[in-house]
C-alpha cells in the first residue's frame, strides 16, 4: 500500500451569478365619459316615447306584456387595448418541467444504485483469458466497499491502468513484490510516465495496493477481501479524493513469493488530478 501526495495545496473557487429581473406594473387606463347637454321640446320627446310605447306592444316587448319574453341579451366584456387577456396555454405531461436535484441527491442516487448491482465472476481464478472479467469483477467490488461508506464509484481510467499492468508484468519478469522497483521508480513515476499527471505544475494524489495469491485466495473476492482486512489498503480504498482507478492482473505470482504454484497478482492505482 502507498499513497503519494504532490505539494500543491487543494484550491477551490466559487463564483456566483446573480439574475435581477426588474418587474413593471401596468397602470389602470382611466374611461372617460361625457355627457352632452341636449335641449328638446317636449311635446318631441313625448312623441317618442308613445311611438316606441306603441312599437313594443306590437311585438309583445314591453314589460308586463304576456305575449313574450324581453331576452336579456349577452354582454360582451369590454376589453381595451391595455387589457387584452391572452390565452393561457394548457399544462401537459410533456410540458410539465423535470424536477431539479441536488448534488447530494444525485450522489445519493449514484450510490444507491452501486449498492443494487451485484457483482459477477468474483470467484472466479484468472487466467490469460477472462482478465477483462476479472478486472471488472474487482472494480465493481471496490465501489461497493465506498458505497458502503457514503462514497462515489470509481471511474475506469485508461493510463491508470497502463501503469498497472506494467508494474503487475514487471512483478513477474524481475521477481520482486514491493511499490519501489528495484531500479527505483516509484508508482509516481510509472504514473507519470503514462501522461496520467500533465505536468510539473499540476497538483495530484496517487495510491497504490498490490496483492498475490495462489489457487482459490488468487480470485477478486479473495483479493478485495484482504486488502478490506488491512488498514492502510482499506485507506487507499476509501479515500474520498480519488475519482479514478486503474486494475493491473497477471495470472501468475513472482517465483520468490509463490514458489511457482498457479495464482495471480494484482495492482490497483488511484488517482485524481488537482488543477
Amino acid at each position: 500500500m502507498g499513497v503519494y501526495r504532490s505539494p500543491k495545496p487543494l484550491t477551490i473557487g466559487l463564483v456566483a451569478v446573480g439574475l435581477l429581473c426588474s418587474g413593471f406594473t401596468a397602470s389602470p387606463v382611466a374611461a372617460r365619459n361625457s355627457n352632452g347637454a341636449h335641449r328638446h321640446a317636449a311635446a318631441l320627446r313625448q312623441a317618442q316615447r308613445k311611438a316606441a310605447r306603441q312599437a313594443c306592444h306590437r311585438r309583445g316587448e314591453c314589460r308586463g306584456d304576456t305575449g313574450g319574453t324581453s331576452p336579456t341579451p349577452a354582454r360582451t366584456p369590454r376589453v381595451t387595448r391595455h387589457e387584452r387577456v391572452s390565452p393561457k396555454a394548457p399544462v401537459t405531461p410533456d410540458s410539465t418541467p423535470a424536477p431539479r436535484h441536488t448534488p447530494a441527491e444525485q450522489a445519493a442516487a449514484v450510490i444507491a444504485g452501486v449498492l443494487a448491482t451485484p457483482c459477477s465472476n468474483t470467484e472466479v481464478s484468472p487466467s490469460a483469458e477472462n482478465i477483462a472479467l476479472v478486472r471488472a469483477a474487482v472494480n465493481c467490488l471496490i465501489n461497493r466497499v465506498r458505497a458502503e461508506h457514503g462514497l462515489n464509484p470509481l471511474t475506469m481510467n485508461a493510463r491508470l491502468e497502463s501503469a498497472a499492468e506494467s508494474h503487475c508484468a514487471e512483478l513477474i519478469s524481475a521477481n520482486y513484490f514491493a511499490h519501489v522497483a528495484p531500479d527505483g521508480e516509484t508508482p509516481v513515476d510509472r504514473i507519470r510516465k503514462t501522461g496520467y499527471i500533465p505536468g510539473p505544475s499540476v497538483g495530484y494524489v496517487i495510491g497504490e495496493n498490490l496483492a498475490w495469491g495462489t489457487y482459490s485466495l488468487a480470485t477478486p473476492q479473495s483479493i478485495v477481501s484482504a486488502w478490506i482486512a488491512s488498514p492502510g489498503h482499506l485507506a487507499n480504498i476509501l479515500e474520498s479524493q480519488y475519482k479514478e482507478t486503474g486494475i493491473g492482473i497477471v495470472p501468475a505470482v513472482p517465483q520468490a513469493m509463490g514458489g511457482g504454484n498457479p495464482g495471480a497478482s494484482y495492482a490497483q492505482e488511484f488517482g485524481v488530478i488537482i488543477h
